[in-house]
């Protein structure tokens, strides 16, 4: 049996409730969160690097309730690797700037 909503196919639970709620798979955004993206003013950099300290430690608390649970831990260490990835600009060509990843030091 196939599932439709508003004239598109659901192949599956999410897809239904994407297509039915009108919301996106939230991933692709988690490294943004932490990373960045491409002409933030300041003060988005600064709003952002406040929510991704938060989301940190909200995911190291979910970690440490549970020292077992592996999945867990790999969230909290994900987020804090992508916490310690600064953009490093170099000038490309048309004196353009290309953004980069380096390790913060």
């Amino acid at each position: 049996m196939r599932t439709y909503v508003s004239h598109q196919e659901a192949r599956d639970a999410f897809e239904f409730a994407e297509l039915a709620y009108g919301f996106d798979n939230p991933e692709p955004d988690f490294p943004s969160l932490f990373r960045g993206v491409p002409g933030e003013s300041a003060e988005e950099r600064a709003a952002r690097l406040d929510v991704a300290r938060q989301v940190l430690v909200e995911l190291l608390a979910e970690a440490g309730d549970d020292p077992d649970d592996e999945v867990a831990w790999l969230n909290a260490l994900h987020a804090a690797q992508l916490m310690d990835v600064v953009p490093l600009r170099l000038r490309g060509s048309g004196g353009r700037a290309k953004p980069t990843l380096r390790k913060a030091a």
